[in-house]
């Protein structure tokens, strides 16, 4: 990760564009500016305050007190601006009472416009959801803030907040297929809305095999499910919860000798990861107990260990797990969000309903966040 990071503040003194390209400083020029780089992203580090991302779950018509602290290597006391207001819901300041003393009531002097410095002891502020809000598939608001410790402004950070359920973004297709598509058929095509339900799946979307591509043994053309643009960009505050989904077939044959082998179930495509290279990353079938066509709901957990692979662009090259500042950045950045479809080696059917990342308990580390793109992670 330091090498990441040396080749990030190397491109901003116009001296490399690339990690690679550090590896040709090995003169004695070269190691002076090696140095000087290593000088610089530490000082970068040390000095930049952090306005952190984080989550917070608030049922409807209930307040929640969200602290915004920053995170300052040198231990500078800060000034917490809010830059963007949530779409529902009011933030207030605290009131003086509750901000001395931690007495009744909380909220008080409500917060309208973007600039507002928040002045409630600890960086606190109240949200306070609608009474008449109806719990959203998916998170109902968010808010972005800053940290200045006096001569730096941090970048702005996100703050998700989040039913009960902790759904950061989903879709559970009660009227509509959400904008979701299929992909890898001939052309892509609007995945299939039904406003029914067939045992455990209620309102959903399907796609089908609109033609075979036969090779030797099996069809080589595999479809998968295409997620919309609100599964899209940041979604790390999701790392170490999940990705939910439940998947069922209605036809085809789902015998052992019928399925596609070395089958990826999820597939998740970063193209401005890695200094803008790229990274794709796969939970494979066979990381699971498998899909034999009949309703499964699926678990799939959003962490480094869980079972995902990084493509290494290499057919020669094994896919390996990413490390967790890969997963991070991956999930801070997706551009794509691919669930299978394609099973088998001849025509079937097959349904997804219930789709939702979820976050967890904790919060988003703060070893990812010198970044708000969590880009420059120094995660072990």
């Amino acid at each position: 990760q330091l090498l990441w990071l040396l080749a990030r503040t190397a491109r901003a003194w116009g001296l490399a564009s690339s990690p690679r390209a550090l590896g040709g400083m090995g003169s004695p020029r070269g190691g002076a500016l090696l140095v000087a780089l290593c000088l610089s992203a530490g000082s970068i580090l040390a000095a930049n305050p952090l306005a952190l991302h984080k989550h917070y779950e608030v049922d409807a018509g209930s307040s929640v007190v969200v602290s915004l602290q920053g995170y300052d290597y040198d231990g500078d006391s800060m000034t917490v601006t809010i830059t963007s207001l949530p779409d529902s819901g009011t933030l207030y300041q605290l009131s003086d009472v509750y901000s001395r003393y931690g007495y009744d009531p909380v909220a008080g002097v409500a917060i309208t416009s973007v600039g507002t410095v928040v002045t409630g002891s600890q960086s606190r502020v109240v949200y306070v959801r609608p009474t008449s809000d109806v719990d959203a598939y998916g998170k109902f608001a968010s808010f972005t803030y800053t940290v200045n410790d006096g001569t730096t402004t941090s970048q702005a950070g996100t703050v998700w907040l989040l039913p009960q359920s902790k759904k950061v973004e989903g879709s559970d297709f009660a009227r509509t297929n959400d904008a979701w598509t299929i992909t890898g058929q001939t052309s892509p095509q609007s995945a299939t809305h039904e406003a029914t339900s067939r045992g455990l799946v209620n309102r959903f979307i399907y796609g089908t095999d609109n033609l075979i591509h036969k090779g030797s043994t099996c069809d080589t053309q595999r479809w998968m499910f295409e997620a919309p643009a609100k599964f899209l960009g940041q979604q790390g505050v999701a790392y170490g919860g999940s990705l939910e989904f439940t998947l069922s077939s209605f036809s085809g044959d789902f015998t052992a000798g019928n399925l596609i082998s070395g089958l990826n179930l999820v597939e998740i495509e970063c193209s401005t990861c890695a200094l803008n290279t790229g990274v794709t990353l796969a939970f494979p079938l066979s990381a699971t107990t498998g899909f034999d066509g009949t309703t499964k709901a699926f678990s799939i957990p959003l962490t480094h260990t869980g079972g995902w692979l990084k493509d290494p662009k290499n057919t020669l090259t094994t896919w390996a797990a990413p490390t967790k500042c890969e997963l991070l950045e991956v999930l801070a950045g997706i551009t794509s969000l691919r669930i299978a479809g394609d099973f088998t080696c001849w025509y079937e059917s097959v349904a997804l309903d219930s789709v939702y990342f979820q976050a967890p308990a904790s919060q988003i580390p703060i070893c990812a966040q010198p970044t708000p793109d969590l880009s420059s992670c120094t995660c072990a």
